[in-house]
């Protein structure tokens, strides 16, 4: 099963998965933390919820400066670091492999859509059918259910 948790833009999407995440007390995954730069956004954080563990995932590009770093994909402003988005995919598969459930999982949107970003780690839970929190943007649930096929799924 696939909750969907949504809403618009900087509608509280990834508060409520965190919330959801302490009340279940148990799973894995992570939620998109924002880095603020004054009043520009520097990028996005990823908090591990096991662990509480965070590492930059995302940074707008007026702020990239680290050249030998390896952008996996982009979207708008943003540039999203290929070894920690091969490493997050990792670690979940791993926990999944170890018995972690429900996974959480933040933004699933339209880097996904396009076959991006966490695109891969959402085909794999799909097809093994392991219950998941995912947070998805109000106006794109019916495309991201089409694209990844999801026949079991409710609404948060």
């Amino acid at each position: 099963m696939i909750h969907i948790v949504t809403g618009t833009i900087n509608s509280g999407k990834s508060s409520r998965l965190l919330h959801l995440y302490h009340q279940h007390q148990q799973g894995d995954g992570f939620i998109s933390v924002k880095r603020m730069h004054y009043q520009t956004v520097h990028g996005y954080d990823l908090l591990r919820l096991r662990d509480l563990s965070t590492r930059p995932f995302v940074m707008h590009e007026k702020f990239y400066h680290d050249t030998d770093r390896e952008i996996a994909c982009q979207i708008g402003p943003y540039l999203f670091f290929k070894d920690v988005l091969q490493d997050i995919e990792q670690e979940i598969i791993n926990s999944i492999k170890q018995g972690a459930s429900p996974i959480f999982l933040d933004e699933i949107g339209l880097l996904e859509l396009q076959h991006k970003c966490f695109a891969k780690l959402l085909q794999f839970i799909v097809k093994h059918d392991i219950e998941a929190y995912i947070t998805v943007r109000k106006d794109l649930i019916d495309d991201v259910v089409s694209t990844f096929s999801i026949t079991s799924y409710d609404i948060v």
